[in-house]
């Protein structure tokens, strides 16, 4: 089985793009997967719409998710709630956004503790180019904006930026009826 599947591409990311280039003061807001140097994602750059509710957060680390401010600046919940419908979602956890700029590369990983295992991860393609890729051993796979696709994140992958824009992506975490 294929570690990354493209779903569908379509999605209007446009109004999306718009708000992001108004308020480029919520890029970094939250370091801690982008600031250790040990970090596969050191030197790139999130915007958290939505993880951990501190008040339900548990010693395994399960919680239950929240909306952050960010999300109410950003029409992030106009892709999300479509995208957990088509995909028959039960429950919805993180929603990231992140930026790997020119020549950036986010380091091959994989993504461990309850949250990586417990959701299916689906992204929203929101500025790409020809010369982005997201790998897995033996899968490539290059998107344009509004492309959507699932992957399973306990495989190592990694992301790389080899043209002159950036890459945005919108990482939303649902959990779904597997089979």
């Amino acid at each position: 089985m294929t570690p990354v599947k493209l779903l569908e591409r379509r999605v209007d990311v446009q109004p999306i793009c718009a708000a992001l280039e108004l308020h480029p003061e919520l890029w970094d807001r939250h370091t801690a997967r982008t600031s250790p140097a040990y970090s596969p994602h050191h030197g790139l750059s999130d915007i958290w719409a939505r993880f951990a509710d501190p008040a339900t957060m548990q010693p395994d680390g399960s919680h239950d998710s929240i909306w952050y401010p960010p999300a109410d600046v950003l029409p992030v919940r106009d892709i999300v709630y479509p995208l957990m419908a088509d995909v028959r979602g039960e429950r919805l956890g993180g929603v990231l956004i992140t930026r790997i700029k020119p020549g950036q590369l986010c380091k091959p990983h994989t993504d461990p503790g309850w949250h990586a295992r417990y959701y299916d991860k689906f992204a929203v393609q929101i500025a790409a180019a020809p010369e982005q890729a997201f790998h897995f051993k033996g899968h490539t796979l290059v998107t344009a904006a509004g492309d959507v696709f699932w992957f399973d994140n306990s495989h190592t992958h990694w992301v790389t930026n080899e043209s002159d824009t950036d890459r945005i992506t919108m990482i939303v975490c649902i959990k779904t009826e597997r089979n």
